[in-house]
């Protein structure tokens, strides 16, 4: 177990890599004793990829590492060389199109240098045409082992121009790479009997869906194989399903940018070799650690549990004990079972209060400032024996982009919910501060990133962006040339180029105050002279920035009070010049887009798809068409 411990402390080491997990597990190793093993393997592949990809980020270049370490053993063998020299004339398939495909490895590598107590795994060297010698190796690993290769290299043949089971071409060959560096050892069986890892392994995936997982099919229990090859077929659906899990709940399944250029959040996608050595070392947590995979955030976990009670209402009434006769319900009342039915109705439906004539048995839900209308009712012409599957599946997209988000949020932070329309302030875990917020319209959205804050501006001037002076702007200019002075905006021409300024004042569009966190899309939050648009209930108007309600009691929220920045102190700033002040620390800042979520108290919200993510998220997971 102490080995598995340490597993779980370096799952987030900068210094982890593919090719430091697989030599650590082919030599009964730790991490700790791996990354001081004098391996000239790892060294040269590391070296390698370093100089070709000097940017890349851990889980980058640890993917890479994985896919050369299994082209340096594909090239040790006469059918992985032939199957090299295809690969290279057919060019990438389609699964893999447009992905930086690593060099491959043509020298064979030095010999590992093995540790006193230790077994040193069969060394994958030999040129390509030494068919002789590959088959003098092979005679050397124990048949499990060989038998193992063999499958892999039959695997790897004819899935090579397609895809088997749950993997994808990189993982398949991310798979090969970890079992080549184990000299092919059984991963989930030792002596032909199952590890303890197996069973909470099998439970675990048996219950993917408790987290909207989709791994196809549970594989053959290990301790269930009557041969030699159902023990090595077993052996390998069960890594490819850990695999399949451990990426799914991490966040393989989308990539956010293709639901919308602009979603700058990117998942942390596990490695492979990270995932088969946490879990295939773990011991009788093997089954959480694969969960560990998942969010560990709290409004993940509250949307995995409103899910679970979902289902549970959704067995037959009649398996159920007796209940009295189910209560109509107000689609905008407090009831849980509200939420389901304005969740299956269309906006459409939802605007003209053209309510299908169904009721549930019991619970509330808040529909929020943008839900159903207070006075309508659903009558019971018929009762429901379970919630319709449509609100399971917007819980389901919602937790899909739960792993979108960074999962370390910081004890302190800052959150925009898109579809809420409203902003928090978090001190150590707990909300200290809420404003009302005015986010953008359909048709310009406010991207969902992660960043930091850093300091903020009193009297804030505005530089009018490029599309804004083009779309909004020169129309007007052309009728009436001097409309933008006469409102006190300075206009210049510089390079060719009209540029609009806009002074600090009471007119500026940005108001009196605006907060900075670097972006890509030049958006902050930011004060508004605009100070109607907060009573309305759906709070869409701006070009993308987010207008916040309040903005010098949110910005005493964010520098503290504590820290001797009180409202009074901040607005006495105001004035005709800028004022920068800076956060005594950077603050993390999160825009979110979440449809549904789990109150503080417990309650199931339900917000509208604004901008239509939350319904192209459950079409990409094949929830809905």
């Amino acid at each position: 177990m102490r080995a598995a411990a340490e597993w779980a402390n370096f799952r987030n080491a900068s210094t982890l890599c593919a090719s430091t997990l697989a030599l650590a597990l082919a030599l009964g190793l730790t991490p700790a004793r791996a990354q001081q093993a004098p391996s000239s393997l790892r060294a040269a592949l590391m070296e390698r990829l370093d100089r070709a990809h000097p940017t890349r980020d851990r889980a980058a270049v640890s993917e890479i590492g994985a896919r050369a370490d299994m082209r340096v053993a594909l090239a040790g063998t006469a059918s992985g060389a032939a199957r090299l020299k295809d690969e290279a004339a057919d060019g990438p398939d389609d699964d893999d199109a447009g992905t930086d495909l690593d060099p491959v490895v043509t020298v064979p590598p030095p010999e590992l240098d093995a540790e006193p107590d230790a077994a040193v795994a069969p060394e994958v060297s030999a040129p390509p045409s030494a068919t002789g010698q590959e088959a003098s190796a092979e005679q050397l690993l124990p048949r499990p082992n060989a038998a193992l290769k063999a499958a892999l290299e039959t695997r790897s043949v004819a899935g090579f121009k397609g895809s088997l089971g749950p993997l994808n071409r990189r993982e398949r060959e991310a798979v090969a790479a970890f079992y080549a560096a184990r000299g092919f050892a059984p991963l989930w069986s030792s002596d032909g009997k199952p590890n303890i890892e197996v069973e909470p392994v099998m439970e675990r995936l048996a219950r993917a869906a408790e987290d909207g997982l989709d791994i196809r099919s549970t594989p053959t229990n290990p301790a269930q194989a009557n041969s030699e090859e159902a023990l090595v077929a077993a052996d390998i659906a069960l890594t490819d399903a850990v695999v399949a899990y451990g990426r799914q709940a991490s966040g393989s399944r989308i990539d956010p940018h293709s639901i919308s250029p602009l979603i700058g959040a990117k998942p942390e996608v596990a490695d492979v070799s990270v995932i088969l050595a946490i879990v295939a070392t773990a011991g009788d947590q093997a089954g959480a650690a694969l969960r560990g995979f998942n969010p560990a955030q709290k409004g993940y976990e509250a949307l995995r549990d409103k899910l679970a009670e979902l289902r549970h209402e959704r067995v037959p009434s009649a398996a159920r004990a007796p209940r009295g006769p189910a209560p109509a319900i107000k689609i905008g009342g407090r009831e849980p079972r509200a939420a389901l039915e304005r969740a299956r109705l269309s906006p459409e439906a939802r605007q003209s209060g053209a309510f299908e004539d169904i009721a549930y048995e019991t619970g509330t839900i808040d529909s929020g400032p943008s839900g159903g209308r207070s006075g309508s009712r659903l009558q019971s012409g018929r009762t429901a024996a379970a919630p319709p599957p449509r609100l399971e599946a917007e819980i389901i997209a919602n937790m899909e982009r739960w792993r979108w988000m960074p999962r370390d949020l910081g004890d302190s932070r800052i959150e925009v919910n898109i579809p809420d329309f409203e902003v928090t302030v978090i001190e150590n875990g707990r909300v200290v501060h809420r404003n009302r917020v005015v986010v953008g319209k359909e048709q310009t959205p406010t991207p969902i990133f992660s960043n930091q804050m850093k300091f903020l501006i009193v009297n804030p001037a505005w530089n009018v962006p490029p599309s804004i002076i083009r779309k909004e702007m020169m129309p007007r200019l052309a009728s009436d040339p001097g409309y933008l002075r006469r409102l006190g905006y300075q206009v210049a021409y510089v390079g060719g180029r009209l540029t609009v300024r806009q002074p600090p004042g009471e007119r500026n569009a940005l108001g009196r105050i605006k907060f900075m966190f670097p972006n890509d899309y030049s958006v902050y939050l930011h004060d508004t002279p605009s100070r109607a648009l907060f009573s309305e209930a759906r709070r869409a108007f701006s070009h993308g920035c987010v207008r916040v309600d309040d903005p010098f009691s949110f910005a005493e929220s964010v520098l503290g009070r504590a820290n001797g920045w009180s409202e009074q102190r901040i607005k006495g700033l105001i004035g005709g010049r800028e004022r920068y002040v800076y956060l005594p620390k950077p603050l993390p800042v999160h825009i979110e887009y979440f449809t549904t979520y789990v109150d503080d108290s417990g309650r199931l919200q339900s917000r509208d798809d604004i901008y239509g993510y939350s319904h192209r998220v459950k079409a990409a997971l094949g929830l809905e068409s």
